[in-house]
């Protein structure tokens, strides 16, 4: 795929993992099967463009361990936050590094800690999106059939097709309800996977109008100039850009999606013999880090990592995040 660059985002505090959250232990470098969830984001990558075009962003307290979880990506090809400011930031800056380096590029955004099936799936929606007349004038986001009625993942609802597989946007709605996405589910609606496709220019131009400081520190030509980076507005891709831009389409894969995002969604790809909870008068506890032994209650998860504990219901992964040890 000509002109085409991928964009691996691996940063953020990972606040819903601990006790191995932290910049040490990002949630990115989880293994999940054979492969950690940055790893399966490289292939993903590598499904679509090759080695030299793939970019990677993540933080200043993260960036000696990318060389080494990931040695195939370009050394010059690590760009790095000097602060944390949420995913438009961080797009933002990689879009500005690629632009930079080819004007006419087109860029495909991959979060590093989700699970999309087949890995070539992704690779088979951008070209579907790049077949469609005008596509670059649009951002295009790409969207899975739900499995089932998800509280804590985004929801896009398709509106007019445009070409097999590929839709306007007609609305969006992020983390709602359980009963709201039951509601979704229904009538049709699609996970977000929160993966984008879209050519820099189109990107820059929706950029300078919905999130002008972003564009006026972050300029294309001034690749390494990165003016009060930690003065921006901390907001997400999605409520600073994506919700707002003029012309947005829906790919929709063929594919299985999970956004690992709790210890619960974690624990469904977990193998069994990972399980070192001894269960007596109760069922279903599992533990990580040590052998634990659960008397009379049952679905606990215990975490054990360097002399911290969680013991956590399993279900209320969401609130992890909550803890608060300062």
């Amino acid at each position: 795929m000509a002109n085409l660059y991928a964009l691996i985002l691996a940063g953020g505090a990972s606040a819903r993992f601990w006790p191995l959250s932290g910049d040490e232990h990002p949630k990115y470098l989880l293994r999940v099967g054979e492969h950690t969830l940055l790893e399966t984001a490289w292939m993903r990558a590598l499904c679509c463009t090759d080695e030299s075009s793939v970019f990677l962003v993540t933080g200043s307290l993260q960036a000696h361990l990318i060389p080494e979880a990931l040695p195939g990506l370009p050394r010059a090809n690590l760009v790095v936050e000097p602060a944390r400011r949420d995913t438009a930031a961080a797009i933002a800056l990689g879009v500005k590094h690629i632009g930079a380096q080819d004007p006419q590029a087109w860029v495909l955004v991959l979060p590093a800690d989700q699970i999309i099936e087949p890995v070539d799936a992704l690779a088979a929606g951008v070209r579907r999106a790049l077949a469609t007349p005008d596509a670059e004038a649009a951002i295009h986001v790409f969207g899975i059939h739900p499995t089932r009625a998800e509280a804590g993942f985004g929801y896009i609802q398709p509106g007019n097709e445009l070409a097999p597989g590929v839709c306007e946007v007609q609305s969006f709605k992020e983390k709602p309800g359980v009963e709201q996405a039951r509601s979704y589910v229904e009538n049709g609606w699609l996970w977000n996977s929160g993966c984008f496709l879209f050519r820099a220019d189109t990107f820059n131009h929706e950029l300078s109008t919905h999130l002008p400081e972003h564009s006026r520190r972050l300029k294309p030509a001034q690749p390494d100039a990165v003016a009060d980076y930690d003065g921006l507005e901390k907001i997400s891709i999605d409520y600073g850009l994506i919700e707002k831009a003029s012309s947005m389409r829906v790919i929709t894969l063929a594919a299985e999606f999970d956004d690992i995002g709790t210890w619960d969604a974690l624990l469904k790809r977990m193998p069994v013999d990972a399980n070192q909870a001894i269960n007596i008068g109760g069922s279903n506890n599992r533990s990580t880090g040590a052998q634990v032994a659960v008397v009379g209650e049952s679905n606990l998860l215990v975490v054990v990592n360097n002399g911290k504990v969680l013991v956590m219901k399993q279900g209320s992964g969401h609130d992890v995040k909550k803890i608060d040890l300062d």
